[in-house]
């Protein structure tokens, strides 16, 4: 991530029948640079009561004890989840795109100026 290409397998299935989407990014090899393996599990759900979308997002950068939901709305093939962290909001995009029947990942942060500044971009593309 960052500057450092990332080669993920990325499963996803419905689970709980179907209330969460589980999706688990799992490295098929070190990225150039040598950028470090990294795995994660991601948990997306919609609450039907406030038309939100919750992401629960794990991975190997650490555990806390206190986790910070993404909560997020759609806007047509996209849905953008915020995480509130204490060092500032992330966002974590997600867009469909139909004619390559694939998503873009598109990892955002504040900066302390307030621009918006792109962590990581990833293309999810099915692999037949």
């Amino acid at each position: 991530m960052g500057e450092s290409a990332l080669y993920q397998e990325v499963k996803a299935s419905w689970i709980l029948r179907g209330l969460l989407l589980e999706m688990r990014f799992t490295p098929l090899r070190v990225g150039e640079d040598g950028n470090p393996d990294y795995e994660a599990l991601y948990l997306v759900g919609h609450d039907q009561k406030n038309n939100e979308y919750i992401l629960h997002l794990f991975d190997t950068f650490g555990v806390t004890s206190k986790p910070v939901p993404g909560i997020g709305s759609r806007k047509d093939n996209s849905i953008r989840f915020k995480f509130d962290y204490h060092v500032g909001p992330w966002f974590n995009t997600f867009t469909w795109d139909p004619g390559r029947k694939s998503w873009k990942n598109v990892i955002t942060h504040t900066e302390k100026d307030g621009r918006e500044a792109t962590f990581a971009v990833k293309e999810l593309t099915p692999i037949q």
